[in-house]
């Protein structure tokens, strides 16, 4: 392939200076039309595994990119940008206004974690580095002409420049002022020591001996007036939920407005100390999720009082050790098909708590008496002499009053 010489490059970027694109689009000359379908046919199917490949590059050897919550942006700047580049050289009109916004975002993003313009210097030659190594393999597969070959790299070149331009003026952007919840709701719900708590919950006007209750509204859409912080209420996601702080009061109020917009159960924690809130967070979560698993039940108000179901969520706050521990104590009963495994323990269930006979069984259960007569006679030959040891019983029946409604949920799903 034949090199070209591009004079009067910039010393700091290596591109060729263009005029200024002022606007928020981007410029693109397609080449010419004999050769445009070839370029797209060749190329199209690599865009996404090159995009994936810079984005690794960037995120690894450029630290301020490391960040995980950065890595879907650069991808999607990424994506797009290698899209556009791909229709422009197919000769279709492109206007680029979504990837020179992305890109703008991409910059204010940087600047607005404080790092300098080095990074977004160091991902974008990288970025040119590699696109132009694909270039010019897929140039050298096509053995395009030298004039097509210095059309692209002057193309190329001025894409790059405009994407680089665009990232650089997102970066220069003035930053808004950080409303001084935002921060102290991420603490809030994460870990952090009380010293940086205290200094968070006073740029707030909130303080670590406030007490707040909480509440967990499960994943969905929810009225932007009621999923917005208030005076004295902070919000925020947490874990796929949204998550309201506050006194309790205002805290039930937007509780039950939520329920009353979303018909969605949502959890409400009893007060704790502000700085104890991300184990109210916590208790929120696991009670929407026994919720889903139909362990806890809302209130007639669509209210998840966690004050009232204390003792559950203590027997469920680790849904793995408790599922191993259940599994060990209820072993007899996994031998049988998931059918039968079912109707066993519903009938044990129902018979350790209060003994009572085959046909108050048979009724609560709406079977006949004779069914109940043959599951209890199986159930003694599973479990034997544990069924006449109060300690093992006891055992017994925790393990069956969290283990039924999802052996119940497994078969009808």
């Amino acid at each position: 392939m034949t090199s070209t010489t591009r004079p009067d490059t910039d010393m700091f970027t290596g591109l060729i200076p263009r005029r200024p694109h002022p606007t928020l689009r981007i410029d693109l000359s397609p080449p010419p039309n004999l050769i445009a379908r070839q370029i797209v046919v060749a190329y199209r199917p690599r865009a996404r595994h090159l995009s994936r490949r810079i984005a690794r590059r960037i995120c690894a050897e450029v630290a301020a990119f490391s960040d995980p919550r950065l890595h879907g942006v650069i991808e999607k700047a990424l994506d797009e940008a290698v899209a556009l580049f791909v229709d422009a050289m197919a000769g279709a009109p492109v206007r680029g206004a979504t990837v020179a916004h992305i890109y703008r975002r991409l910059g204010s993003l940087e600047g607005r974690a404080g790092h300098n313009l080095d990074a977004m210097r160091a991902a974008h030659q990288i970025a040119t580095q590699e696109a132009w190594r694909e270039i010019s393999k897929i140039a050298g597969d096509l053995k395009l002409s030298p004039t097509v070959v210095s059309h692209l790299a002057e193309a190329f070149m001025d894409y790059q420049h405009q994407l680089l331009e665009h990232a650089m003026r997102g970066f220069a952007e003035p930053t808004p002022p950080i409303d001084p919840r935002v921060p102290l709701f991420a603490a809030l719900v994460g870990d952090v020591r009380t010293g940086d708590l205290c200094a968070l919950a006073g740029r707030a006007g909130w303080k670590v001996t406030d007490r707040v209750a909480v509440a967990v509204v499960p994943g969905g859409p929810v009225p932007a007036e009621l999923s917005t912080p208030a005076p004295r209420l902070l919000t925020g996601p947490s874990e796929g939920a949204m998550v309201v702080i506050g006194a309790s009061g205002a805290v039930h109020v937007r509780a039950r407005a939520v329920v009353a917009a979303t018909s969605r159960p949502v959890a409400v924690t009893w007060e704790v100390r502000l700085d104890e809130t991300r184990h109210a967070v916590r208790w929120g979560l696991r009670a929407v999720d026994l919720v889903a698993e139909q362990v806890l039940h809302p209130s007639a108000d669509g209210i998840v009082w966690c004050a009232d179901h204390q003792s559950e969520l203590c027997l469920h706050a680790d849904p793995t050790l408790r599922r191993f521990a259940d599994e060990q104590l209820l072993a007899p009963l996994l031998e049988e098909t998931p059918k039968r495994r079912l109707a066993l323990a519903e009938t044990m269930l129902v018979w350790l708590r209060a003994r009572p006979s085959a046909p108050v069984v048979a009724e609560q259960l709406r079977v006949h008496d004779q069914t109940v007569r043959h599951r209890l006679k199986r159930i003694k030959e599973l479990f034997g002499d544990r069924l006449s040891d109060p300690a093992e019983t006891v055992g017994l029946l925790t393990a069956l009053e969290s283990t039924t409604p999802r052996w119940r949920r497994d078969l009808a799903s």
